[in-house]
């Protein structure tokens, strides 16, 4: 391991407060060591200190220069700058000052601090009384003099603005996790740290494990390189760690992190509080208030990094709290918001914050809040599921004790949904858990509230993980009819993936469980799919047979049901032929469809659906008529964001000869799905 140091020659060196990397800044006059320092390994990071070289080479030349190192916890902006300063120490003979300025609420907290003990050093007697004053006379002291000021994890410009005023020669280096706020007219540089490449890494663990014990376990090494990300901070604590304790495989070391977390992994190497790895995250948590701390906690707690402003005020409802904590976080650098207005922290913050809450936080609140968030997703995923269809779950139409997103629009709830599935998946596999407190029945609810997002729009692997654990859950749960209802949204998705001998098997399975439960309709489903994939399989006898034993089940309550046996008697008569018979099937179903619009209930997607079956039926003998039914259907599958079916009709309107637009239309469409063989089959049409 290699540490920052200062050997050289200067009249003042100081640092103030506890920084984040290797601080031996040392002077053969005399030395001031205000706080403990900090070591950690440095990796040359050559393009960087050059940039840095060119931009002081600037400052003499007028007023102050100020450099602005952003970047994660972690990746090495502090050990960046003090490895600068110390190389370039001839340039700053007359001071060289590094103070943090982690201070709470973004105000400092160290400017004091740092004019006093400056004012020491030089022995300067004064009778300034305020801060202001102490500024003006450290600042008079420093004037025209070269001075490089290390202002560390800066959380706004006002821990900046009093060192900036009329000093020649002076060069600010700045650190913050994103480019401080209100410096502009000083014309900040900014300098964006990436984490380093991985190859790196992996030298910095061979040179200080060697070669002999990396090459033994090779996978292992790049596990744990992997799991390093690039960031320094991880890096140098877990080859310490494996450095201190030969006997630690690092297999063992790389399974450990991969499954307690990175952080707390290798928390254990370390006695001394200040050389732990999490040091660097508690300076910043430490100085929370007590909203701020509980939300910092909670997002701990919650199973992924990224979370919406729904999330937020289901935690506290009614509590301002909350939403004052949040804000706190945001300007404090420990979480961000990204461009789709979500809230994000990072990897080793959120896996600190979950360190903190199981540290800090009474372990039945920790489990309050837990099983908070697992309702907000289902309430949330349950509140957005607009499918026009029978419901199994008991809290359709129950007021959640929390306020929910407000997803108006079909394009809206797609967002809502894709956006929390890695948060719901962590949620249905906590819910099993039985050491966490297993939810019964969470499983298959969510299963069925998604169900119509993922018919949508597929995503069948993420599909098949929720269904999985469902089916596991409704079997715990000895739930005859939600096992009916996981089973049929198996064969759902299976027979969308065109397999439909293992989609007849689901329906199967799916129609010997509603046999055995209380819930009549799902006999009904059950029927009805096995009838949809015998047309599939082209034996539409069969499908009119399973239809027809379908119809008792049916709930007499919803007309709905109704038109949709319809129309799939409709499209298995058109496989047989009976183009009368079909066409008749279709008008059925458009009158109660239109019926249900007229009430206010429309059903955009199906009602499309039958305009299209009859248009595909007088495609041929009568062109005018189908356009006409094509055209309607368009702006349906439009309102309700079923892109795939609107493409599929403008592709047939082209067909039909009404111009190279509506195949354009189309192709955009299909290239926006990134659906390249729809895609390619149009622009073939289009040559």
């Amino acid at each position: 391991m290699s540490a920052n140091t200062f050997d050289g020659t200067a009249h003042t060196v100081l640092q103030v407060g506890t920084l984040n990397g290797t601080v031996e800044l040392g002077q053969k006059a005399r030395t001031v060591r205000i706080v403990p320092t900090v070591t950690s390994v440095y990796r040359d990071r050559v393009p960087e200190l050059t940039t840095l070289s060119e931009w002081a080479d600037q400052t003499s030349t007028g007023s102050p220069q100020i450099v602005n190192i952003t970047g994660e916890p972690g990746v090495g902006k502090t050990t960046l700058a003090l490895t600068w300063i110390n190389a370039n120490r001839e340039r700053f003979g007359h001071a060289q000052i590094a103070m943090e300025c982690g201070g709470a609420l973004g105000h400092g907290r160290s400017i004091e601090e740092v004019c006093d003990s400056f004012f020491a050093l030089k022995n300067v007697s004064h009778s300034a009384a305020t801060v202001a004053a102490k500024v003006d006379l450290m600042r008079s002291l420093i004037d025209g003099e070269a001075v490089a000021l290390l202002l560390d994890d800066v959380r706004s410009a006002a821990q900046v603005l009093p060192f900036l005023s009329g000093l020649p020669g002076l060069l600010v280096f700045i650190t913050s996790r994103a480019p401080v706020p209100g410096l502009a007219e000083y014309r900040p540089r900014r300098l964006a740290l990436a984490p380093l490449p991985d190859e790196a890494v992996r030298e910095l663990f061979e040179e200080i494990l060697g070669g002999e014990r990396t090459r033994a376990e090779p996978a292992a090494l790049a596990r744990l390189v992997e799991l390093c990300a690039g960031l320094p901070l991880l890096a140098s604590h877990a080859a310490g760690l494996l450095h201190d304790d030969e006997d630690l495989r690092l297999a063992d070391l790389a399974d450990r992190m991969a499954e307690q977390g990175r952080l707390a992994a290798i928390e254990a190497g370390h006695d001394d509080t200040m050389a732990r790895p999490s040091a660097v995250f508690e300076v910043v948590y430490r100085e929370l208030d007590l909203p701020a701390a509980r939300m910092y906690q909670a997002i701990g707690l919650h199973p992924v990094r990224d979370f919406d402003a729904g999330l937020v005020a289901a935690l506290f409802a009614g509590q301002p709290a909350g939403a004052e904590g949040l804000d706190q976080l945001v300007r404090r650098g420990a979480v961000r918001k990204d461009r789709r207005g979500r809230y994000v922290m990072d990897d080793l913050t959120h896996e600190h914050a979950g360190l903190a809450a199981d540290r800090d936080m009474d372990r039945d609140l920790r489990r309050a809040i837990r099983t908070r968030m697992d309702d907000y997703y289902l309430r949330a995923a349950v509140a957005a599921d607009t499918a026009r269809r029978w419901k199994l779950s008991p809290l359709y139409g129950q007021e959640a004790p929390f306020p929910l997103p407000e997803l108006v629009r079909p394009r809206d709830v797609f967002s809502w949904f894709g956006e929390n599935l890695s948060a719901i998946i962590a949620c249905m596999e906590r819910a099993g858990r039985v050491w966490e407190g297993a939810v019964p029945g969470y499983g298959w609810q969510m299963a069925e509230a998604t169900n119509a997002y993922f018919t949508a729009v597929g995503r069948h692997d993420e599909r098949a993980t929720v269904l999985s654990l469902a089916e596991r859950d409704a079997d715990a749960c000895q739930n005859p009819d939600a096992q009916a209802r996981v089973q049929a949204q198996w064969g759902e998705m299976l027979l969308g993936q065109g397999k439909l001998d293992e989609a007849a098997e689901r329906f199967r399975r799916s129609l010997q469980a509603a046999e055995s439960g209380a819930e009549s309709r799902g006999r009904g489903a059950a029927l009805e799919w096995l009838g949809i994939t015998e047309r599939r399989r082209g034996d539409a006898r069969a499908a009119l047979d399973y239809f027809d034993r379908a119809l008792p089940f049916l709930d007499p309550n919803r007309p709905r049901s109704r038109a949709l046996l319809h129309m799939h008697r409709a499209d298995a008569q058109s496989v047989l032929g009976d183009r009368p018979a079909a066409l008749e099937s279709y008008r059925k179903s458009t009158e109660v469809f239109r019926r249900l619009a007229a009430h206010g209930q429309r059903d955009e997607t199906n009602e499309g659906k039958v305009l299209v079956g009859q248009a595909e039926l007088l495609a041929e003998t009568h062109p005018d008529q189908a356009r006409l039914l094509f055209e309607e259907a368009i702006p349906l599958f439009h309102a309700d964001g079923r892109d795939y079916q609107e493409a599929k009709v403008w592709e047939a309107l082209g067909d039909l000869g009404t111009g190279d637009e509506a195949w354009r239309k189309a192709l955009g469409l299909y290239e926006e799905l990134q659906m390249g063989d729809a895609a390619e089959r149009v622009r073939a049409k289009l040559r």
